[in-house]
């Protein structure tokens, strides 16, 4: 057996009445009145064209994948520029 390590960085612009709280002990985005947390959706196709649909509507492959799955750590912040 092998490890993989994946390694996301994402950057986003978000509204100013996006913010950042704690719901159930987790830091999450609070959108309007909804909550919203990141996780990993494994996408995939069948595909070896350059323009290629990629989904995760095979969910047992996603559910194979996610399954593989030792650890998750997410982070956020909220940084304001001028």
């Amino acid at each position: 057996m092998k490890k993989l390590l994946l390694h996301l960085h994402v950057e986003m612009e978000i509204p100013d009445d996006w913010e950042l709280v704690e719901h159930s002990g987790a830091q999450v985005l609070k959108i309007g009145n909804r909550f919203v947390d990141f996780d990993i959706a494994p996408l995939a196709t069948t595909s070896a064209a350059p323009d290629a649909t990629w989904s995760d509507e095979d969910q047992e492959l996603t559910e194979t994948i996610l399954d593989t799955v030792t650890g998750l750590d997410a982070q956020m912040e909220i940084v304001y520029t001028q």
